[in-house]
């Protein structure tokens, strides 16, 4: 079966309509990243839950039948689809090859036609979010390819996808920004809430009750989505525990949500007063004067054509000057995923390797962490052509209870 159009058609709803205006704005997106590298097809071969980058190429995050999605660098784009798959790609790609038996004669019969001389296979060395190939589908796809003789012309999608993932539309920046005001929300409700006696554990749940309030879920594992920890213990991606939190308290809360289908992610700080104080003390104070300023350095530094090392590394300056270090990247890529691969923010050692060696471009979303202290504040910024834009109010005071 092969589909150009759709028939009997029904009118289509909010979420479908939004669906394919963000999958319209991808693939014009990788048309211009193809004919950019002089690369003729991106081709997504994918089958049951295998591969990351389904989101970009058709909207949706799940296919059952083998499938090969291609968007081409000229002319219409084509998805060969299991015959119970078309409604899945439907509105996304000009023609539609929806099998009943085999895929294959279709797909060779295409790639005869089309004659790619590059074609980007959805495979990365060095990205795991662009990462989505595995090594029984690519034994399948090259036998394939052999028949036609085409094997020999295949490369990664990497520059294609990476780019693809990394520099986000209009439509993914507006859900993000959703995100990450959401998650504020949440925060504020956390504020106007919270006391002395509650334990870290009832504090996670309380915010877990806030996200089935506003509709949401966590943007990522939900035994630690939030992260609730008293600067009495060591922070990081673990369960919260029932220690009570006591006067005199610093509170950290490392949080997100997905809106949509994108990421925020977020941490805040709190100070619970002992009795007779009227002011956050005077250590946590310093170290949270230290991050907002290193926050606010970063967002003046960063711009177009910048690497990512070089904003790290002005920052970590700063914070050392400041009597502190940070081991961990300033900041990483929010988008489908919280952790959403690519350039990172971050000093150049063996850690992080080449990713941070990339240029910053319009489009890229990170989050800014410098934590110190086992205290963090993180906040979300969008690159723009002449430098950053919030993707929320920015903490500028400790949240005092």
């Amino acid at each position: 079966m092969t589909n150009t159009s759709e028939s009997n058609a029904l009118p289509l709803t909010e979420a479908q309509i939004a669906r394919r205006e963000l999958v319209a704005e991808k693939h014009a997106q990788a048309r211009s990243l193809l004919q950019k590298h002089g690369i003729d097809v991106w081709l997504t071969f994918s089958r049951e839950g295998s591969d990351l980058l389904l989101p970009y190429a058709m909207g949706g995050e799940y296919l059952v039948g083998q499938a090969a999605l291609m968007v081409f660098a000229e002319g219409p784009s084509v998805a060969i689809v299991a015959d119970y798959d078309t409604g899945q790609v439907e509105g996304a790609f000009d023609v539609i090859h929806g099998y009943h038996d085999d895929w294959l004669p279709v797909f060779l019969d295409t790639l005869r036609e089309r004659n790619p001389a590059r074609i980007a296979i959805n495979y990365s060395e060095s990205d795991s979010g662009t990462d989505g190939l595995t090594y029984g589908l690519y034994l399948r796809l090259t036998k394939a390819l052999d028949q036609i003789g085409m094997a020999d012309r295949i490369e990664s999608s990497e520059p294609i996808t990476s780019m693809l993932r990394a520099v986000k539309t209009p439509l993914e920046i507006e859900r993000i920004r959703r995100a990450c005001a959401i998650t504020q929300m949440i925060f504020d409700d956390v504020t106007a809430w919270v006391r002395p006696g509650l334990t870290e554990m009832q504090v996670h749940e309380f915010i877990n009750e806030r996200m089935q309030a506003y509709e949401v879920t966590p943007s990522w594992d939900a035994s630690y989505c939030p992260s609730v920890t008293t600067s009495r213990h060591k922070p990081g991606h673990e369960p919260p525990s029932d220690d009570p939190i006591r006067p005199g308290d610093g509170l950290q809360i490392d949080f997100g949500v997905f809106f949509e289908g994108y990421a925020s992610d977020l941490q805040r700080m709190w100070y619970f007063r002992k009795p007779g104080e009227t002011e956050v003390a005077p250590d946590q104070q310093h170290a949270f004067d230290t991050m907002v300023e290193a926050i606010r350095m970063a967002a003046q530094l960063i711009e177009p054509g910048k690497r990512g090392y070089e904003i790290d590394e002005a920052v970590r300056n700063y914070v050392k000057e400041r009597g502190y270090t940070f081991t961990h990247a300033l900041g990483h890529q929010v988008g489908r995923l919280c952790h959403d691969g690519g350039l990172l923010l971050g000093p150049r050692n063996a850690r992080y390797g080449d990713r941070v060696t990339g240029e910053i471009v319009p489009g890229m979303v990170f989050t800014l962490e410098p934590c110190i202290h086992d205290l963090g504040v993180e906040e979300n910024i969008v690159v723009t052509e002449e430098g950053v834009e919030w993707l929320t109010p920015p903490q500028s005071a400790v949240y005092i209870i």
